[in-house]
């Protein structure tokens, strides 16, 4: 039993696009032989009224405008459709709005740290967990019981010994539970406004979001 193909998409509508101009060709042509033949076959002894050859004349030159018309149309959709996707891509149309990007590490430099905690709903305990760069332990963040959404939560930049923290990169997790124990997505990140673009020498394109440059693909949400 043979299987069907699917066609890409592009291919199916290039195929489509194809046999709609074969077809408005089509017509095209046959209305020209139509008239070619009606001039060709007629009866000497009683002429075509010139005034209806005037009026098919007519009809013929408005079809061919119609066609080009058509086509004319087709290439400004597609051109507009091209331009609407770039702009959507562009990193500049982020600029102003709010991004969110998923956080597993916290670059602390001193002072306090502030980061979110996003649930996918209410949880009855949180905990957010601050690890050094061999994953052991440096401070438990109770959250308590969290509503769906994104909290602010800020690090006093203290161990679980109440002494300060070294400046470093430490990994950052957090788990949460409903109150029947059962685990409830939770995500460690950082929310802010898009403030500016940065383009590395790398070539990789970068935001500014709360004045920590974050890589476009780490993105996880824009909103307005």
């Amino acid at each position: 039993m043979l299987k069907p193909t699917l066609l890409h998409p592009s291919v199916s509508n290039a195929a489509s696009t194809a046999a709609n101009r074969n077809t408005d060709l089509g017509q095209k042509d046959i209305f020209l032989k139509l008239l070619v033949a009606q001039m060709k076959f007629q009866n000497p002894l009683k002429p075509q009224d010139p005034t209806k050859m005037s009026s098919q004349l007519a009809q013929f030159n408005t079809l061919e405008a119609t066609l080009k018309t058509n086509t004319l149309l087709q290439k400004l959709v597609t051109a507009q459709t091209a331009g609407q996707s770039a702009t959507a891509s562009s990193p500049a149309s982020y600029l102003g709005k709010t991004a969110i990007v998923p956080l597993d590490h916290l670059n602390y430099t001193g002072g306090t740290q502030a980061f979110d905690v996003g649930v996918s709903k209410g949880v009855k305990q949180g905990l957010a967990v601050i690890s050094d760069s061999n994953g052991i332990p440096v401070r438990s963040i109770n959250l308590g019981s969290l509503t769906a959404g994104n909290h602010t939560i800020t690090w006093d930049g203290l161990n679980d010994q109440g002494v300060q923290a070294a400046p470093a990169n430490y990994q950052l997790k957090v788990v949460a539970a409903d109150a029947l124990g059962t685990p409830v997505d939770a995500q460690a990140q950082r929310s802010g406004k898009v403030t500016s673009v940065k383009f590395t020498p790398g070539g990789s394109t970068q935001l500014i979001i709360g004045g920590v440059a974050v890589d476009m693909s780490k993105i996880s949400q824009i909103s307005l």
